[in-house]
């Protein structure tokens, strides 16, 4: 979005002057510029806002998922964490992207990528308190508690193709470096699954039934929203490239399955773009926590 509306206010203001002729600037040139000028400089801040960690909408999105202020309180932590983590993590993405590559590599791959490890570290992120005296519930609870069987489902199938990926490259000669590339994709989920794992099991304090029905629904939200997307979406492309990598061993059909896992992980990045949540702040429903 930064880079987009630069760019389109360019375009509109190399067609604002007189006739198109380079004499000068019309009234409704000056106009456009000005007020281009100020969407470019709303949109430079917000998201400047946004990687000092300033989160408006997580406290929004929060009065969407429960009415009760101390559930509220909790959800919002987790939620502005969580988000300045993924922004992070995909900027750092992007700036890797464009100095490690010079904007010649897979923008998605590198991006994806960085979304990835910054919702990984959020969730691995939990300061335990140091001093004084420490209670814990003793409830069992796993990873199945809390992930969706879509998300599950997903997980399962990107790995079975990226175990495809790597075998075909190792029964190919010619295609070698197919085998990194499925390996890397599944290395991927391995690591998601014992994020999974780590947030599930995290002891809990004991504290109010309120506050464990928030705890528990930032636990969902972080096993499948903040773990299991993105590292399918990353996986993906670690896989497309792997299909591009089997061309010379299986001609057109690895570019066409390559372009395929491409798109798909383009679309689920799409859908859980700052972890999918920006729906609660536009349709009308009850809060999750009633």
């Amino acid at each position: 979005m930064a880079v987009a509306v630069p760019t389109t206010a360019l375009s509109v203001l190399l067609v604002a002057r007189n006739g198109g002729d380079g004499s000068g600037w019309s009234v409704t040139g000056i106009v456009v510029f000005v007020v281009l000028a100020a969407l470019v400089l709303v949109v430079i801040l917000n998201f400047g806002l946004q990687l000092a960690g300033f989160d408006g909408e997580a406290s929004e999105i929060a009065e969407h998922l429960s009415n009760d202020l101390e559930q509220r309180r909790l959800l919002a932590r987790w939620l502005g964490r969580a988000r300045w983590a993924r922004l992070v993590g995909g900027f750092s993405g992007c700036l890797i992207w464009i100095l490690a590559t010079h904007t010649r590599g897979d923008l998605l791959l590198y991006g994806t990528g960085g979304i990835a490890v910054g919702a990984t570290l959020a969730e691995l992120h939990h300061i335990r308190p140091r001093r004084g005296p420490r209670t814990a519930r003793l409830d069992v609870r796993s990873v199945g508690d809390y992930l969706m069987r879509q998300d599950a489902q997903r997980m399962i199938g990107v790995g079975v193709v990226a175990f495809a990926v790597a075998a075909t490259g190792l029964v190919a000669t010619d295609a070698r470096p197919a085998i990194w590339w499925g390996l890397s994709a599944g290395a991927v989920l391995a690591a998601a699954r014992l994020a999974q794992q780590r947030v599930a099991s995290r002891p809990r304090r004991a504290i109010s039934a309120k506050l464990t029905r928030a705890d528990d629904l930032a636990r969902e939200l972080a096993i499948g929203r903040g773990l299991a997307r993105p590292a399918t979406f990353f996986a993906l492309a670690l896989v497309a490239r792997g299909f591009f990598s089997l061309t010379p061993a299986i001609g057109g059909l690895g570019e066409l399955l390559g372009g395929a896992a491409w798109l798909y992980a383009l679309y689920l990045w799409w859908h859980n773009r700052r972890l999918g949540l920006d729906f609660l702040l536009t349709e009308p429903r009850d809060p999750v926590l009633a």
